[in-house]
């Protein structure tokens, strides 16, 4: 009897201490999360707000591709994404008969041995004819033509020309408001990026094309034609405020800030950019131009202030 009493004492001590464990991980881990998520309010804070866009982008240049004029062994001089002055040999053809025959460049540019066909499809000059609905029957497989042995009127290199490149990317109505013609945007290719910007916005059949605009080298943009890539169309740091907070009263914008009294009070805003799913806005005060332009001072949020979290549809119409 004794051993059964200590037995049961020993599970229910190890039961409540099992217990006291799940409840210590639920005090520090769960309920943190679950009241964050209820919270009535939220604290106005600076931050950094990104709008970017996951998508894939065909690269566009200027290239012209050069094709042996005889069969032989060939010896190269120049590497993969060299960038060479015009009169640079690139390499030589040994024919099985006959005299060595060297190949110049005729251009000023980056030479590269990756060859996909669609040279002259993706092209600057037929930017505004290309189409999206074609793009899913073309299939890009660039080959290395950096070989021992080459047959005639099988191509050898390419010169990209100048140093301007391209990115097109198909964009649908819905994200269309990320992109602004003129305006400077980041293109990011995994860890690495490149300063870029827009230059047209064009509608097609399948939603909208985007033409992205870059003077600024890559190494291997010669050897692209179809990528991943992240556009960041906006990258600002200011007040961050969820949208959810966003409410509407006689036809303009604000939050609901509580006061040292504890009463929540309309406050306008202006909204900079957003992302979707938070607003950067402007801190302390904007300037509003009436339609005699005249400026008005209007004041806003500041850091620490704080607003409703949540804005139930009928509230943004009373006064507060």
């Amino acid at each position: 009897m004794k051993k059964d009493k200590r037995r049961s004492r020993i599970i229910v001590a190890t039961a409540v201490f099992l217990a006291a464990c799940v409840g210590l991980y639920a005090f520090i881990y769960v309920i943190p999360g679950i009241s964050g998520a209820l919270t009535r309010t939220v604290i106005v804070s600076y931050g950094n707000l990104r709008v970017t866009d996951e998508t894939e982008a065909y690269l566009i240049r200027n290239e012209v591709v050069l094709s042996a004029g005889q069969t032989g062994t060939v010896s190269y001089y120049v590497n993969e994404g060299a960038k060479t002055r015009k009169g640079t040999k690139v390499l030589d053809i040994y024919p099985p008969n006959g005299s060595v025959t060297g190949y110049y460049s005729g251009y000023t540019g980056v030479v590269s041995y990756y060859i996909d066909g669609y040279e002259a499809y993706f092209s600057p000059e037929r930017l505004t004819e290309l189409d999206p609905a074609e793009f899913d029957d073309i299939s890009i497989i660039p080959e290395n033509t950096h070989r021992e042995t080459v047959h005639a009127g099988e191509p050898l290199y390419k010169i990209v020309l100048d140093d301007v490149w391209y990115a097109v990317i198909t964009v649908s109505e819905d994200r269309l408001f990320k992109y602004t013609t003129g305006a400077a945007v980041t293109l990011e290719f995994g860890d690495d990026s490149v300063p870029a910007y827009t230059t047209e916005l064009l509608p097609k059949e399948e939603g909208w094309l985007v033409v992205i605009r870059t003077d600024k080298y890559y190494e291997p943009f010669a050897t692209i034609r179809k990528t991943p890539l992240r556009v960041v169309t906006e990258d600002y740091q200011g007040l961050i405020i969820p949208n959810t907070a966003i409410a509407e009263e006689e036809g303009v914008q604000g939050v609901y800030v509580r006061d040292l009294t504890g009463e929540f009070h309309f406050t306008r805003i202006r909204v900079i950019t957003t992302d979707g799913k938070d607003s950067l806005v402007y801190s302390g005060s904007f300037n509003e131009t009436d339609s005699d332009g005249q400026q008005t001072k209007v004041n806003t949020v500041e850091i620490y202030d704080e607003i409703l979290r949540h804005i139930e549809p009928e509230q943004g119409s009373e006064s507060h």
